[in-house]
């Protein structure tokens, strides 16, 4: 009787595992989101479209840019921030989600983070709203803690394609309120 060495009889087991782990990795990536026209309202403060780039490592979550330093012209920041200098600061951000080949897009998250000033007459605001596929709602209304999450379940429209716009508004009588942090989540589901 003969017996085969011992490396021979691992070795279609290496391709197995290799060409196991090929196909679960070509799977994962097929279902990443390509997001597609990315503009904002108010080039050069607030929302950057320019920077506003998918996460390298989720690249179904959309990191939304903001800009920084000073106008030359005013010298007031083009943060995304509402105080005393500029009581004001409103832009909107928006984008396509297209889903891969296959899928279409289900759920859609938008987060933000920020901060304010809070003291006994300290007076600011804001609020966001966004349209996602055309259905406009409310991500909320905020005075002293301007973080929100909002979710828009668009699953029983299966879209492969998705546009989405995002809008802030920012007020401050006294003290000031920003938004500093931004992002969206897409989740897809198999048609």
């Amino acid at each position: 009787m003969m017996t085969q060495p011992s490396s021979l009889m691992r070795q279609p087991l290496v391709v197995l595992a290799t060409a196991t782990m090929l196909l679960t990795a070509a799977g994962a990536q097929a279902q990443t989101v390509r997001f597609k026209t990315i503009n904002d309202a108010v080039p050069l403060k607030y929302f950057n479209a320019a920077t506003t780039a998918p996460d390298p490592s989720n690249p179904n979550r959309l990191i939304i840019g903001f800009n920084t330093g000073l106008d030359p012209t005013t010298f007031i920041t083009n943060e995304f921030l509402a105080t005393f200098g500029r009581r004001v600061a409103m832009d909107t951000i928006s984008f396509s989600i297209k889903a891969p080949l296959g899928f279409y897009v289900s759920k859609i998250t938008y987060t933000q983070t920020g901060a304010s000033s809070t003291c006994r007459t300290c007076s600011s605001a804001g609020a966001a709203t966004w349209v996602v596929a055309g259905h406009a709602a409310s991500l909320g209304v905020f005075t002293s803690n301007p973080n929100l999450t909002g979710t828009a379940d668009v699953a029983a429209l299966k879209l492969v394609t998705v546009p989405v716009s995002i809008t802030e508004s920012l007020f401050s009588a006294s003290g000031s309120v920003m938004v500093a942090n931004a992002d969206v989540l897409v989740q897809v589901l198999p048609r």
